[in-house]
């Protein structure tokens, strides 16, 4: 393989268990989204380090660089503070050199400083092993490969002057009696008003000219495209907003078999408008079903609640964790359909009505016994406190039946339930 820096020839540089392809000449590294994933399991990242939606299409004066791999012209993209060039195609990205650096600062626990590529993975990689285990769920693929790009248009109240400027222009020669030079004109003004678009913020049209399709229409304001270009949603144009999908509650099992009902809210987004419209039949209802695989997958994985002492991950314990595991099952469940999952929550979690009450009874017995276990506990260090301060300060001299029935008398008292009533003998 050529870089696509300076032409030079890339030779294979060995990471662990990974071997990742390296210009000698100007330092640069290209490596693909699953060797960035496990170069994020060597430095020990607990963040998704590697979310190709979040990497956003920048323009820059410098010329394009080619794919080492494929050959086509990489897009300029900017993630982590840094511009980097991105093969869509083939899925790798080009480091040059010291960005490896920059690009994993942000995740790791101190700075590494700027230094090289190849510095930088022999100091935090080379000696590691690569966990080999397999993620959790895998992406789901399908045939379609559609992948936006940017239509051309221009200003659409550029072309409405120019327009009229040819319906006038026709209506002269009308007059003038050159009739039938004026009727292109006419024909051409007609033909040409379909390319009118209007778009409002945060909106988009996938556009496509007999069946193929050419681009994606962003950006508000009044456009003029290719008058055959025919948008695939016709009067309602794609949203780019925020949304949020609530598909209500379910009953699922967790990990002890209990039902429990479960709710949650994702909050959402279109990030590429061809794979939503192309690569699935509705990417709202996509989105609803594989939510509720989701929620499903992450519940049955952990138990409702666990005492605090054992150390173990629970659904009502530990919300915050389980919202990022939910949200990453979501997102990765739908990348095919070019959404990007910007939070997920659990709304609500309970137990199922037919065991609640069995459960409520089990936390209550719980909590009673938990605060028995504290006053016993209380009870017989304040025993032993009495024991003591008697015996230090010869208050007075006792045998060990004597002792007995003194301890047996306090911890009844500081044990029960009831105020005790004091019993005092009023002599012989």
């Amino acid at each position: 393989m050529k870089c696509g820096k300076c032409d030079g020839d890339f030779t294979q540089y060995q990471c662990g268990n990974m071997k990742i392809s390296y210009c000698k000449d100007c330092k640069s590294v290209w490596i693909k989204y699953s060797a960035l994933k496990k170069i994020s399991e060597l430095l020990d990242l607990k963040s998704e380090i590697l979310n190709p939606a979040e990497m956003e299409a920048i323009k820059v004066k410098e010329e394009a660089r080619l794919c080492p791999e494929c050959g086509k012209p990489a897009d300029k993209v900017y993630f982590n503070g840094v511009i980097l060039d991105k093969c869509s195609a083939c899925d790798g990205i080009l480091f040059d050199d010291g960005e490896l650096a920059k690009f994993f600062r942000i995740y790791m626990k101190r700075d590494p400083g700027v230094i090289g590529n190849i510095e930088f993975l022999d100091k935090y990689c080379k000696n590691k092993p690569v966990s080999n285990k397999e993620p959790v769920g895998q992406e789901i693929e399908i045939q379609s490969k559609e992948k936006e790009k940017r239509v051309i248009s221009f200003n659409g109240f550029a072309m409405v002057f120019v327009l009229l400027l040819l319906l006038f222009v026709s209506f002269i020669f009308t007059i003038l009696n050159f009739g039938i030079i004026g009727i292109p004109g006419f024909i051409l003004f007609v033909v040409a008003l379909p390319g009118f678009k209007l778009l409002k913020p945060q909106e988009a049209m996938v556009l496509t000219v007999f069946g193929k399709y050419i681009g994606t229409l962003k950006g508000a304001g009044f456009h003029y495209v290719n008058p055959f270009a025919t948008s695939v949603t016709l009067f309602q144009p794609i949203s780019l907003k925020a949304r949020t999908l609530d598909n209500g509650r379910q009953k699922i099992n967790d990990e002890i078999g209990n039902p429990i009902e479960v709710g949650i809210i994702v909050i959402w987004e279109v990030q590429d408008t061809a794979k939503a419209i192309f690569n699935v039949d509705d990417y709202t209802k996509f989105l609803s079903s594989q939510s509720d695989s989701a929620l499903r997958n992450i519940v049955r994985m952990y138990p409702y609640d666990a005492q605090e002492d054992s150390g173990k991950t629970s659904l009502r314990g530990d919300s915050q964790e389980i919202s990022q595991k939910l949200k990453e099952e979501i997102q990765r469940n739908v990348k095919v359909a070019g959404l990007n999952i910007i939070d997920a929550k659990i709304t609500h979690l309970a137990y199922a009505p037919e065991i609640a009450v069995a459960m409520l009874q089990r936390q209550q017995a719980s909590a009673v016994i938990d605060a028995k276990k504290a006053i016993v506990e209380g009870a017989v260090g304040m025993v032993e406190m009495a024991l003591a301060r008697l015996n230090d300060n010869n208050v007075v001299s006792m045998d060990n039946a004597e002792k007995v029935k003194m301890v047996n008398d306090l911890l009844v008292i500081l044990c029960s339930g009831k105020e005790a009533q004091p019993v005092v003998k009023s002599g012989s």
